[in-house]
């Protein structure tokens, strides 16, 4: 049996007091863990991750008491893989960073602001929260728990002091963050009546992000990339990847990328994982046309034959009846794969 429809099988929709994920019902929340502070019961606990006081050494974040000890590692690989709460990585991330940074004590502070996602960006969500000088923005893609990447920006005083990503208890610095480590540019409405539903390879003499500018519409910009789509280019055109999901009559479509990958092999693959995200039922949707649409510039590129597979999960979204959006992964029975291939000449 295919795996991911394994896993998909104990996929429940959890909602919590400021957010919305996806879990396995296999995964208790963080509390049920019993990895928490032995002083003083604080769930806001770290470990060194990915190096050789992995779950030995511990410490808490909130008082900073110390200790040591292993965990059972069904226990503690859940507690990496637990969804956060995005007020909890909020409270998690400063505390981890406020000495280092100056940062007043999280817990203490009176913060307002919670879950401000555009409607654009549905399968991918955010939140802003403030207190006094202090301002948090944190993202996360639509994904199963231990696959979620939290890209996280801290300002103070209106000045970014932190940017960077907490993936399974490990922060990571980012210098330019950004989804993916891809430039990534979307559309909903300019790509309407020019892009069918698919892969499209394109190959300008430019980076297509340089010229947009220059089109007096959105749409006189999708259509001079259009004008330029092959699967025939040469090793001194820039390549760019547009995948879209093609012409509805509504909003509420949307597409996002959540990972690429570059695979050498014969032919090259150029894998893509992306999100795709439907209305459910009693969902508003704004009465027009629209093409839920994404580019990719990816540059210039050696000769040789070229695959790109877009593998692909698809989300109904509802909301609860406190107005919060829940996302269920659609069931099937066959991974959804998309394919293009193309060739690079000299």
């Amino acid at each position: 049996m295919n795996p991911k429809i394994t896993v998909a099988l104990f996929i429940a929709a959890l909602v919590s007091k400021t957010g919305v994920a996806l879990a396995l019902t296999s995964f208790p929340s963080a509390s049920k863990l019993n990895i928490v502070c032995p002083l003083d019961g604080s769930p806001y606990v770290w470990t060194p991750v990915g190096s050789k006081s992995e779950n030995f050494i511990w410490v808490c974040l909130e008082c900073g008491h110390h200790w040591q000890v292993t965990y059972p590692e069904d226990s503690y690989r859940s507690w990496l893989d637990v969804f956060l709460d995005p007020a909890f990585v909020r409270d998690y991330t400063v505390l981890y960073l406020r000495k280092e940074l100056d940062l007043p004590d999280p817990l203490k502070l009176n913060w307002i602001g919670g879950r401000q996602t555009p409607e654009r960006y549905l399968g991918y969500e955010t939140y802003v929260f403030k207190a006094k000088d202090l301002s948090v923005t944190i993202g996360y893609p639509v994904v199963l728990p231990q696959n979620t990447v939290y890209r996280i920006k801290i300002e103070d005083g209106g000045r970014i002091v932190w940017e960077g990503q907490l993936h399974r208890r490990r922060f990571l610095t980012s210098e330019l963050p950004s989804q993916n480590n891809l430039r990534t540019v979307y559309d909903y409405y300019g790509g309407v009546g020019v892009f069918k539903k698919g892969i499209h390879v394109i190959a300008t003499s430019y980076d297509p992000l340089t010229l947009k500018k220059e089109f007096q519409t959105v749409n006189d910009f999708w259509q001079a990339l259009k004008e330029k789509e092959t699967t025939r280019a040469s090793s001194k055109d820039f390549v760019s990847i547009i995948i879209s999901r093609g012409d509805y009559p509504t909003g509420g479509h949307a597409i996002q990328i959540k990972s690429f990958s570059w695979l050498e092999s014969y032919p090259v693959k150029l894998r893509f994982e992306a999100n795709f995200t439907d209305p459910g039922e009693g969902v508003y949707v704004t009465e027009a046309f629209t093409n839920p649409l994404v580019l990719i510039p990816l540059g210039r590129l050696s000769p040789g034959l070229y695959t790109v597979e877009v593998h692909v999960d698809t989300y109904i979204l509802t909301f609860d009846a406190q107005g919060k959006p829940v996302y269920t992964l659609l069931l099937t029975f066959r991974e959804e794969l998309w394919t293009q291939t193309f060739v690079v000449i000299d």
